[in-house]
C-alpha cells in the first residue's frame, strides 16, 4: 500500500512517533509517499486531521494516532503497534459527510465545523435563510456543523450529537437572545446561506480564517466525502 504520514510538528512526541510508525510499515513491504495515497496517517490528535484538511493534504483512507481523549482518531499512541496491520487490512469504511462553505469565490472545506462569532464581545445580528425562508436573531455567533463535528462544539452550544455515519447538517446558535432561535437539524442537500450583521470571525474546524465584513453572505452545503476507516468518532478507553 502507498501510505502518507503526517504528523503535528508542535507536539514534541510525534515525530520520533512518525519515525517508527514509517519504519514499522517499511518493514511490511509498505511505501512511504508524499502524494497519491492509498492511506493519510495523521499523527498528532484530532487538530491533525482537521489542520491536514485544511491545507488539502489528505488522501485515500484516513487513519488518526492520537491519544485516548480523542474522537476522531482511532488509534492512541501507546496502542497503535498492535492495531495498525489490521486497519490497513480492513475493507470497510466509515463515510463522513464534509461541509462546504463559498465566500468570495473561495471555498473552504471543513470535517467538523463552521463558526461564525463576534470577536469584540458586542452582540452580533445573523441572518440564515434555509430553503428561501429566512430567520434572524442576535447573539454570540452560529455553528454549522458536520455530524461529525456535532459532538463537539455545537453539542456544547446545545446542538444534538449526531452519529458520525448520518448524514445531517447541523445549525446551532450561540448564546441567542431570548433564545429566539433554537438549534435545527437539516437534511444533507439543503442549502444555507447566513448573513452577518457586522464585522465577526470566521472560524474553519477551529482555524481563524479571517473577518468577515458587514453584510457579507456566506453559502454553505455538503462537500465531498471523507473516507476513514472504523472506528472514528469514538472516545477512547
Amino acid at each position: 500500500m502507498r501510505i502518507k504520514i503526517i504528523h503535528n510538528p508542535q507536539k514534541h512526541w510525534t515525530e520520533e512517533l512518525a519515525g517508527q510508525v514509517s519504519a514499522f510499515l517499511c518493514d511490511k513491504d509498505h511505501e512511504i509517499v508524499t502524494k497519491d495515497a492509498n492511506y493519510t496517517i495523521c499523527i498528532g490528535g484530532d487538530g491533525t486531521i482537521l489542520y491536514a484538511n485544511h491545507r488539502n493534504e489528505l488522501s485515500g483512507r484516513i487513519i488518526g494516532i492520537g491519544s485516548k481523549s480523542s474522537y476522531i482518531c482511532q488509534l492512541t499512541r501507546d496502542s497503535w503497534e498492535e492495531s495498525l496491520p489490521d486497519f490497513i487490512l480492513k475493507k470497510s469504511s466509515v463515510i463522513i459527510m464534509g461541509l462546504n462553505a463559498s465566500l468570495r469565490g473561495n471555498t473552504h472545506t471543513a470535517i467538523n465545523d463552521f463558526v461564525i462569532h463576534t470577536h469584540d464581545y458586542r452582540v452580533l445580528e445573523i441572518e440564515v435563510t434555509i430553503n428561501r425562508k429566512t430567520s434572524s436573531f442576535r447573539g454570540d455567533g452560529l455553528i454549522i456543523s458536520t455530524p461529525l463535528g456535532s459532538a463537539s462544539y455545537a453539542y456544547s452550544a446545545g446542538g444534538e450529537a449526531l452519529k458520525p455515519e448520518e448524514r445531517k447538517i447541523s445549525i446551532v446558535p450561540i448564546c441567542p437572545y431570548k433564545r429566539t432561535f433554537t438549534p435545527t437539524l437539516l437534511p444533507e442537500n439543503e442549502h444555507i446561506e447566513v448573513k452577518v450583521g457586522r464585522e465577526c470571525a470566521f472560524i474553519v474546524d477551529g482555524i481563524f480564517v479571517r473577518h468577515l465584513k458587514s453584510e457579507e453572505v456566506i453559502t454553505m452545503e455538503k462537500g465531498e466525502d471523507l473516507l476513514f476507516v472504523e472506528g472514528v468518532g469514538k472516545y477512547k478507553r
